[in-house]
């Protein structure tokens, strides 16, 4: 699933603590209320590739929000900019290399050039949003 291979990528990278334990603040396809600080990796379906359609690549789509602590709005808009700088124009890279979400990306390219804020919640916890398009190598029985 590419959130969790983007959400092993940024734990290595040092910008989120994915696990499947207790703890950590990113949790790929949802958002619980709990960390405050925390960042969802949020798949989107994808951009069509009619062209591709026989190729072995596809183009999935995932949104990322980073939610900070109350009232703190400069916090959550940095982190949401690191993963900004460490994902755009990301290319040529295996995500999660010889586990359960191996992934080959070709390239990362985000559909903005800022992370977006998009208000605070309930909690008055700000939250910023990024979206971007991944071109994945991916051979199947059809398609080389």
């Amino acid at each position: 699933m590419i959130s969790r291979a983007l959400a092993k990528y940024l734990t290595t990278d040092g910008l989120v603590t994915y696990t499947t334990g207790a703890g950590g603040d990113c949790f790929p396809e949802r958002l619980p209320d709990t960390p405050d600080a925390a960042v969802m990796i949020l798949s989107t379906g994808g951009n069509p590739t009619p062209a591709a359609a026989t190729w072995g690549y596809n183009e999935p789509t995932v949104q990322i929000m980073v939610r900070g602590a109350p009232n703190d709005a400069m916090t959550p808009q940095g982190r949401a900019l690191a993963i900004y700088n460490a994902l755009q124009g990301l290319r040529y890279t295996v995500l999660d290399p010889g586990g359960d979400d191996e992934v080959s990306l070709i390239v990362c390219e985000s559909l903005q050039t800022a992370p977006v804020n998009i208000g605070a919640d309930l909690k008055n916890r700000y939250r910023y949003t990024l979206n971007f398009a991944i071109h994945i190598r991916s051979i199947t029985t059809h398609r080389d």
